[in-house]
Parts: C-alpha cells; structure tokens; sequence
C-alpha cells in the first residue's frame, strides 16, 4: 500500500507540480529577456511551496484552523535553506511569507522592505540590502531556481522514505484532504453558473480546436502592424491547469 500511494504522489507532482506549475515557470523563462517578469515568479513559487508545505504538515490543524504561515515557513527553512543558508533565517521565512506571498497575493505588491526585478541588478545580489535605497533586493528568477532545486531534493527526501510506511500513508491522507476538500456552498454555486453557461450556449466540447494563434494589433505610434502569436506547440507547450481527480493519480 505504502509503495502504491508513493507512486501516486509521484504521478501527482509529475502533472501539476512538472507539467503545471514548474512548466509556467520555464515558459516565463524562455521570454524573460523580452517581458523581464517579476511577480508572476513569485507568485508561482509561492503557490508551490504552499502546496509542499501542505503535503507535509496538511492544509489545516486539526481543530479545522488555518495553517498556511506554519506550512509555509516550514518548507522555506527546511528544504529552501538547503539552497541558500539564509532561507534558514526564521526572519526571512516570516517576511516571504507576509511581504512576498500575502503582500502580492492580497495586495497586488510587495509589502514595505522590498524590491523586485528580473533584470535591473545581477541575480547573485538576491537577497542583498541595498544600502542607500534602505531596502532588500530580490532577484526572481533566482528565487525560482532556488525553489525549483529544493523541491528536487524534497521529492527524493521522500521517495527514499519508501520503507517509514507512517509517513508515506500521512503525505498521501494530506493530498487527498486538499483534493477532497468540500463545501456546500462551493457545490450550490459551482451547479448554479454551470446551469447559467449551458442556458447561454456557453459550451464546447474538449475536442474542440478552439484556439486562435494569432492576433493583429495597430500600433498608435506607427502604421506598421505588429504580429503577436502563440508560441508555436513544438517550442514551448503546458498543459491545461485544473482541479486534480482521484484519476489523475493511477
């Protein structure tokens, strides 16, 4: 039993965590150069390491309460400071919990002390004070390197667990918590808006090649057209992101 529920956990990161999340973060990369993101990283990242996080401790005490700061911190301390040392700093794990992830998530910006940029200082000053501005750099894309690294050791930390059955059947009771989570309330609205988009025809099949390449825009600062598309499926290519089944981890 232990090895099965292992392999779905295996299966389970492979498709969201792989194909998903990580796969956004490559196709960030390729345009990096051209569009110099900065909170789209982050915000990545920080939904992944509150995902481990949650495999690990689950996605909430046991009384029901929240526990996204403690699960959170955790996997920065532990397996991000495996990268860096200063992700070990208790401070640090606090601030990118508050400043990074709720300050972008429930403020649209980093909260007071930071700044972010993929592209205006080199990434070996990350996490670096800057002195006369009074205020720590952060660099990313070298944040995601760092995460995309620690969560390869997290995932071979557990898959040489194998043989601690206790730990191996908890990670995969947590995952099924998250993806079995329910509500009443979640259920009357989900039938509700299906029942407004089928009454508005507002409905296709998935076999339906609805996907348009290719767009013209006028420019007002010039009579040429600029031509912007997507990226042809053989260069860059993620797949389609929604709720994981049961199914999805055989």
């Amino acid at each position: 039993m232990s090895e099965d529920n292992l392999q779905k956990l295996n299966n389970y990161f492979e498709k969201y965590i792989d194909g998903m999340l990580i796969k956004d973060i490559e196709l960030l990369k390729a345009r990096n150069d051209e569009l110099r993101f900065s909170y789209p990283y982050i915000l990545l990242v920080c939904s992944c390491i509150d995902l481990f996080g949650g495999i690990e401790k689950d996605f909430a005490k046991p009384n029901k309460q929240g526990n996204s700061q403690e699960r959170f911190e955790w996997f920065i301390t532990e397996w991000m400071g495996k990268v860096n040392p200063l992700y070990r700093e208790k401070s640090l794990a606090y601030l990118i919990y508050d400043s990074w992830r709720c300050g972008i998530v429930h403020q649209a910006t980093l909260k007071k002390g930071f700044v972010a940029s993929s592209h205006t200082y080199d990434r070996n000053k990350h996490l670096y004070y800057i002195e006369d501005e009074d205020i720590i750099y952060i660099h990313p894309l070298q944040f995601a390197d760092d995460f995309t690294e620690a969560q390869k050791m997290y995932r071979e930390n557990i898959n040489n667990s194998l043989a601690d059955t206790g730990y191996i059947e908890s990670l995969y009771n947590h995952l099924q918590n998250m993806m079995e989570e329910d509500n009443d309330r979640k259920n009357q609205s989900l039938a509700e808006f299906i029942k407004i988009l089928k009454n508005n025809s507002l409905v296709f099949n998935s076999t339906d090649n609805t996907v348009t390449t290719t767009t013209t825009v006028t420019s007002s600062k010039s009579s040429q057209e600029t031509i912007t598309r997507l990226p042809d499926e053989d260069e860059l290519s993620a797949v389609p992101s929604a709720a994981p089944k049961e199914d999805d981890l055989k």
